[in-house]
């Protein structure tokens, strides 16, 4: 994705191939429609592992040249990294930022100064990982998320440079150098995907293999190999002794067609069979990345590299790959933002493009005149680097001061915006742990009295958790003392999934709830839709009779709280974006009713079955309160009640625990 053709075309044994600048071409291409158009090319972000094996190889080109031919510098190597990278990412970043001063609200602004920070230090890929989360936003949201494999690319630069030193110096055998990181970062890649799925993804010691690939492909064209390794030693025709010949020279065409042909095949396969989820990398990154290679070790002269490869719009196409690669996302993501959903297709196709206008003014009017005249002024990559800086340091203060909420514009909505962030009691959250003795992410309490035993416990998952504010102010007032316990699935019997450290949490927390004496009711909540058309859906319906069983037996008072409506649209469409016009602003901030109710109509019906058998269980439907005859709210009394499309905002919280205390209070009223 990132090279110098300028080193590449000074390297003695590496002349300039069109055919690799067709690849990034192809590569950039498929990507691009992958994220506008998802459905088209489905596999479309395995262009991203066709950049890395390009990348990886043209930059151990110049790397192992320079270092045969004693010319490497480690100031000269990254001086010719801050022209290549630096140009185009300052301007889309300080672009990126700009807009976001005047559309985004302050919690997705804060966000964005955040990623501006990791996009500047070549970290978004460890700041996505540890983002990663139930209540991470959605990645179409974040204009800088693809900043994340330059990431790597960028980190990969930093360390291989220092181990080929290290291996010309001590005369190591590079190939098997290579070879052999090669190896350890796959088997990490693929002994990690299934159990830390999102550490696969975003971590250089599961994509670093990628890059080496290419490192590879380049060791096997600069170094005599053996057999073994893509050459076959064989009688020098002087008879002076055995010498490589490499298996695909341009004395065998049949070979290298045939190389690029199943190099071309590969990559069309992973475009049609990989899917974006928990398995990328793993295996399937395989098919794109020995595709690239196939397509690399053919050659200029195979038949697929000659004549479409370097087709002159695939070669202009990859010329602009960098600054198209960059562009693109943003002006997608905001498209996103702006309209609160998918963009329509017009406004997709008129992002698209954009971006390609701007890429080409881009390369033409920034990257090449820099690049051209940074060569004689070596000053120029010290600017570079200064402007890099400080345009972190304008993302730093921006995340510093919680997204600027004072903005002009912004400021307008202010208690609309304060909604849609979620509101944590950190301090107590951590005294509450340090009572019950809780060590870890996943397990989680509040509680209104930390020094007082609990008299109500509240067990659910975030759905209970959006509404324990406003529970916690009515029993505080009654006199009593509630503890939320955060879980998942919050039944009895429930078995862990394989590394599921939550739901271990949670059966240890139920177990706390049964044998606490002073606990006398028990609030159940959970975002948990049953259904009885698969045996685990009729499982869980056992598990949740057997839990309101226990319960009673341990002479705890049940309350069982339906779920909230789930909104068929964002909240955020009911605020309007200062200066900023949109299709889709809600301006009515309401779903039809109807859908809710055909929603949950098939959970209600058993829900009602299983207390049927359990008569002094209470129950509390927020539903009822939340939706009239025909609409179900999201706004009320000019206040947002969402923060997302399935949770309360803090005044939802605080609207939902007085309609709570309202029955409580009324039945209380009853029994007397």
């Amino acid at each position: 994705m990132h090279t110098d053709r300028q080193a590449i075309v000074a390297a003695q044994h590496s002349p300039y191939r069109a055919d690799i600048d067709g690849m990034r071409g192809i590569a950039v291409a498929i990507v691009v429609l992958f994220h506008a158009f998802p459905t088209l090319i489905p596999g479309g972000f395995i262009g991203v592992d066709i950049f890395f094996v390009i990348s990886g190889y043209l930059i151990s080109t110049i790397l192992i040249t320079e270092f045969e031919t004693r010319t490497f510098s480690y100031g000269h190597f990254y001086a010719r990294r801050a022209r290549r990278i630096f140009p185009a990412l300052i301007l889309v970043m300080g672009a990126t930022l700009a807009f976001g001063w005047v559309a985004l609200f302050p919690d997705e602004f804060k966000m964005l100064g955040k990623h501006i920070v990791g996009g500047s230090t070549f970290l978004s890929n460890v700041f996505l990982w540890f983002e990663v989360g139930y209540f991470d936003t959605a990645a179409e949201t974040k204009p800088l998320l693809h900043l994340w494999s330059l990431g790597i690319e960028e980190q990969f630069y930093i360390f291989w440079p220092i181990l080929l030193a290290l291996a010309f110096r001590f005369r190591a055998n590079l190939f098997w150098l290579t070879m052999t990181l090669l190896a350890l970062s796959f088997l990490v890649n693929v002994g990690g995907i299934r159990h830390f799925p999102s550490a696969t993804f975003y971590s250089i010691a599961s994509r670093a293999w990628e890059l080496l690939i290419g490192a590879m492909l380049a060791c096997l064209s600069l170094q005599e190999v053996s057999v073994f390794f893509g050459g076959m030693r064989r009688p020098a025709a002087d008879g002076s002794g055995m010498q490589t010949q490499p298996l695909f020279d341009s004395n065998s065409p049949g070979g290298r067609n045939a190389l690029s042909f199943a190099g071309l095949a590969l990559i069309v396969l992973a475009c049609v069979l990989v899917r974006g989820g928990k398995g990328f990398p793993g295996w399937w990154a395989l098919l794109p990345t020995l595709g690239a290679g196939c397509l690399i070790a053919a050659g200029p002269q195979a038949w697929v590299n000659r004549v479409i490869l370097s087709n002159r719009v695939l070669v202009w196409v990859g010329l602009i790959s960098y600054p198209l690669y960059l562009w693109h996302w943003p002006l997608l993501s905001y498209a996103q933002i702006v309209e609160s959903g998918v963009p329509a297709r017009e406004i997709r196709m008129a992002a698209v493009a954009g971006a390609i206008v701007l890429a080409w003014l881009t390369y033409k009017l920034v990257e090449q005149p820099i690049r051209r005249r940074g060569a004689r002024h070596p000053a120029v990559a010290i600017v570079l680097a200064i402007l890099v800086v400080v345009v972190g340091a304008a993302g730093a203060w921006v995340y510093k001061n919680d997204g600027m909420p004072a903005r002009a514009g912004i400021v307008e909505n202010a208690n609309f915006q304060k909604a849609l962030i979620l509101v944590e009691d950190v301090a107590n959250a951590a005294a509450c742990k340090k009572r019950y003795g809780f060590d870890t992410i996943y397990e989680y309490c509040l509680m209104a009295h930390v020094d007082d035993a609990p008299t109500i416990a509240m067990v659910g998952d975030s759905h209970a958790y959006h509404v324990v504010a406003g529970l916690m102010k009515y029993y505080t007032g009654q006199g009593e003392n509630l503890v939320y316990f955060g879980t998942r699935i919050p039944y009895i019997g429930v078995q862990p999934g394989l590394n599921d450290p939550y739901q271990e949490a949670t059966a240890q927390m139920l177990e706390l709830v049964l044998s606490t004496r002073s606990i006398k009711t028990v609030i159940i909540s959970t975002i948990l839709k049953h259904n009885d058309e698969s045996p685990e859906g009729r499982l869980l319906i056992e598990q949740f009779r057997t839990t309101l069983q226990q319960l009673r037996d341990a002479g705890k008072e049940v309350i069982y709280l339906y779920d909230v409506p789930t909104l068929n649209f964002d909240p955020r469409s009911c605020i309007k974006r200062a200066g900023i016009p949109s299709s889709t602003t809600n301006r009515d901030c309401a779903m039809d009713v109807a859908d809710f109710n055909k929603a949950v109509q098939g959970h209600n019906k058993i829900v009602a079955s299983v207390l049927q058998a359990f008569p002094s269980v209470l129950t509390f439907e927020p539903a009822r309160y939340l939706c009239d005859e025909q609409h179900c709210l999201a706004k009320r009394d000019n206040k947002l009640l969402y923060r997302d499309t399935n949770h309360l905002s803090y005044d939802g919280d605080l609207y939902v625990g007085a309609k709570f205390a309202e029955e409580q209070q009324a039945r209380a009223l009853q029994r007397r």
